[in-house]
């Protein structure tokens, strides 16, 4: 199954080094998905939004039980794994999203859609 990440687990960041055990990502792009990113100290969140919005991510291929150990890593932060159509790729993936319908008031957008 593909996962698309947008933040700690794309190469170079703690989570990807700790997680993602060498993967190599399939694409690496701007996807428009009916998602607004958010920052915080941290770590980004993308939360569910009423218009599409360019979001950069990386797309990984992953088993079920790697799947699951991000869901595992994500579920304490708030974040749940959704299925969505990536129109860039004719294909289907997994995106962690914030649970609630607004981020946290410490978190600002990122206009850009690329988290650092």
């Amino acid at each position: 199954m593909l996962v698309a990440v947008y933040g700690t687990l794309k190469q170079g960041h703690n989570n990807n080094l700790h997680h993602m055990d060498g993967l190599r990502p399939l694409h690496a792009l701007f996807v428009d998905i009916p998602f607004r990113m958010y920052e915080g100290e941290a770590y980004p969140m993308i939360v569910s939004s009423p218009d599409n919005h360019a979001i950069y991510v990386e797309v990984f291929e992953v088993d079920a039980d790697k799947q699951e150990e991000l869901d595992r890593l994500e579920a304490p932060y708030n974040f749940h794994r959704e299925n969505i159509f990536l129109t860039e790729l004719d294909r289907e993936a997994e995106i962690y999203v914030f649970n609630k319908p607004d981020p946290p008031p410490e978190f600002t957008a990122v206009p850009s859609g690329k988290w650092e």
